[in-house]
């Protein structure tokens, strides 16, 4: 499991835009914080057009894991 800082764990990493935006009303609507760690192999500007190859890393706080692993069930498996 990867962590950024003492308290982060990672939920799920190379996500796409379509899923991250799924991940993120889920999350909210559960009241799980969380943040996204954009990867820009392709530069900023192609981010800004909606590049389908751009990815996120989803990090949450390592309490709400198994929250946001139960509210979130198939989608994590894919």
């Amino acid at each position: 499991m990867s962590e950024i800082g003492t308290n982060e764990r990672l939920l799920c990493s190379d996500v796409t835009l379509e899923d991250s935006r799924k991940i993120e009303r889920i999350l909210r609507r559960n009241n799980i914080s969380y943040f996204e760690k954009w990867n820009f192999h392709t530069g900023f500007f192609k981010f800004l057009k909606n590049n389908k190859n751009t990815k996120c890393d989803i990090y949450i706080h390592m309490d709400s894991l198994d929250k946001a692993r139960e509210v979130l069930g198939d989608m994590l498996k894919n």
